[in-house]
């Protein structure tokens, strides 16, 4: 009888290929070939390409703690009662105790966990985690960071974190990098980074392995930005916005579809009203944002109180998915679905009550079987004894 170990291996390696990456990991024990293939590069990047948006799954960062959303894709699920079902927590590195997680940022299928103290790189589909030690200063609750990657003329990918942190000593904003591949040491960027200094924030995204931000509003032109960090030149660029300016009480936020365009939600706070505009795909060469002519999506929003903070969006079907705060006597986040039959965000679809006013964070990712390398300090060489000459 044959069976799948008797075709050739590029046989063998292309039909596993087509299997989920979260299956794949759970037969990692089934030889040494199998395992050594689930952490080749090259197969996890097939792998990704060949099932991409049909296998994504959500999460929920809510209340410091991070929940799996059953179902899989948030955008695709048609519940019947209206309502999200959560699996769980996750859990630590050592699987007793609860983060404490602060933001994520997500990229390739990895996670970046920052906590108060401590910065952790996780793959939630195979379960590996790396802590990553503080640099040039012990980290803080106003840093910001990013996770994207280099990619080789072979086309190999190599990951690495951009902190922003501000250094007490002389009152700086300083940008730092660290390379998951490297010996497991910060390096502080050069005077080109500090310029546009806040221009890293929190609830960035990736996108072909470069970071995208929304800053804060620009003291000079009174107008909020869209910030690029290149992590191949290691440089801070500024991106046009599909609109001209903003009033000082508006928000604006970014998210990725289907891993070849930005949409941007803006929330009017004067009109009441939020519209998501979509970029063109954006291809590796480009050096700006090409934004459609006009918004692809209004909401209304005649509720007050409410603070939005992430959302996702599928272009296709025309449906977003928004998290937000909602401040009263108690504090609560909430998610809320609109689609063009139902242009307002009354289609509440989850509440919990929170501790202290906190902003949700969805998370759409496709499962990744993207190995995270180990750290590898540098060797101390041994001192040589010096022979006395006779």
């Amino acid at each position: 009888m044959t069976t799948i170990s008797d075709l050739p291996n590029d046989l063998e390696s292309d039909i596993l290929s087509r299997v989920p990456a979260k299956s794949l990991w759970e037969l990692k024990s089934t030889c040494k070939r199998w395992y050594a293939l689930f952490r080749d590069r090259k197969f996890a990047e097939k792998n990704k390409k060949k099932l991409g948006e049909s296998v994504k799954e959500s999460m929920l960062l809510s209340d410091l703690r991070v929940y799996a959303i059953a179902g899989g894709d948030l955008l695709l699920q048609k519940n019947k009662n209206g309502s999200i079902e959560f699996t769980g927590k996750l859990t630590d590195l050592n699987g007793s105790n609860d983060l404490k997680i602060n933001e994520i940022f997500h990229c390739d299928g990895l996670m970046l966990c920052s906590m108060t103290s401590k910065l952790v790189v996780w793959n939630p589909c195979t379960g590996q985690t790396r802590s990553i030690e503080p640099g040039t200063c012990c980290y803080s609750y106003d840093d910001a960071y990013a996770l994207g990657y280099t990619t080789s003329s072979t086309g190999h990918r190599s990951y690495k974190i951009l902190r922003r942190f501000y250094r007490q000593n002389d009152k700086k904003v300083l940008g730092e990098m660290y390379d998951l591949s490297s010996d497991g040491s910060w390096r502080v960027l050069d005077d080109t980074f500090p310029p546009l200094g806040y221009s890293v924030s929190p609830n960035g995204v990736s996108l072909k392995g470069d970071a995208y931000f929304v800053a804060p509003r620009d003291k000079v032109n009174d107008v909020f930005l869209i910030t690029k960090f290149d992590f191949t030149t290691e440089t801070l660029v500024r991106l046009s916005l599909p609109f001209q300016s903003l009033h000082p009480w508006d928000k604006a936020f970014l998210s990725v579809v289907r891993d070849e365009k930005i949409a941007l939600l803006y929330v009017c706070k004067c009109e009441g009203d939020m519209s998501i505009w979509m970029t063109n795909k954006i291809d590796d060469e480009a050096k700006d944002l090409s934004w459609g002519n006009d918004f692809v999506m209004r909401i209304g929003c005649h509720r007050t109180n409410l603070y939005f903070g992430s959302f996702l969006f599928d272009q296709e079907n025309r449906v977003a998915v928004l998290s937000c705060a909602a401040l009263g006597r108690k504090y609560f986040n909430r998610i809320f679905v609109a689609d063009d039959s139902d242009k307002y965000t009354d289609k509440q679809v989850y509440e919990a009550k929170t501790s202290a006013f906190d902003w949700p964070r969805l998370i759409s990712y496709a499962p990744s079987l993207v190995h995270i390398p180990k750290s590898t300090p540098k060797r101390r060489h041994k001192k040589q004894r010096l022979l006395a000459i006779p």
